[in-house]
């Protein structure tokens, strides 16, 4: 080969060199900026990813159950039962919530190397011990717009006069909560003798329309 190839040939492995370093660098710095997406309250998905292959309904008979694996007693102990009998029968959010009922409880060391493998800690997985679905450590803070879209909603809730009874509201003390009815279960009671028991929590046949206010 001539030095004049041999020149050229070498100028076009430098820029490829170059190429493929900011090729590199462009996609390192992808990734840094999605880890910290995927580590905002990715930790329990990333946990149930290796306890149970991320399926929160599995039941597979071996005495753990949901996607956390969690075992009937520590379900029980921690009030997984007001969501169902088993964690397989609770929502995700219902198995998050106990989840860092548990984190608070016991640590990380609860989900052994799932916990480890998954980045696990108190801080990631917002341990805390009367934890409730859909709720996080931190609070929210509602823009301007959403608090105007809040109070309307709230506004137009307590100005119902007539509400028919559906899943999220089937007992008087239910639509009572909802409807921001004054005077509570009792005052709707009042005004549907005859169509509803006299009873807070007693379930109420879907579709029945019920009177709110007078």
């Amino acid at each position: 080969m001539s030095e004049g190839n041999r020149g050229v040939t070498s100028t076009i492995v430098k820029r490829l060199i170059g190429v493929l370093a900011a090729v590199a660098l462009a996609i390192g710095l992808s990734a840094g900026v999605a880890k910290p997406a995927e580590a905002k309250g990715g930790v329990w998905n990333r946990v149930a990813k290796c306890e149970s292959g991320g399926r929160w309904k599995i039941n597979t008979g071996n005495g753990y159950y949901g996607g956390l694996q969690f075992s009937a007693r520590t379900w029980r102990a921690y009030g997984g039962k007001k969501y169902g009998g088993q964690a397989h029968k609770a929502s995700k959010s219902e198995q998050i919530a106990i989840a860092r009922r548990v984190l608070a409880g016991q640590g990380a060391g609860a989900w052994g190397g799932c916990g480890r493998k998954a980045g696990l800690t108190k801080s990631s997985g917002n341990a805390n011990r009367s934890a409730k679905p859909g709720s996080s450590s931190s609070s929210t803070k509602l823009t301007a717009k959403q608090k105007k879209a809040k109070a309307a909603k709230i506004k137009k809730l307590k100005a119902t006069k007539v509400a028919t009874v559906t899943k999220k509201t089937h007992t008087l003390k239910k639509l009572a909560k909802r409807y921001h009815v004054k005077g509570g279960w009792k005052a709707i009671y009042e005004l549907n003798q005859g169509t509803v028991e006299k009873s807070a929590k007693k379930h109420l046949k879907h579709g029945t329309r019920i009177q709110l206010r007078a």
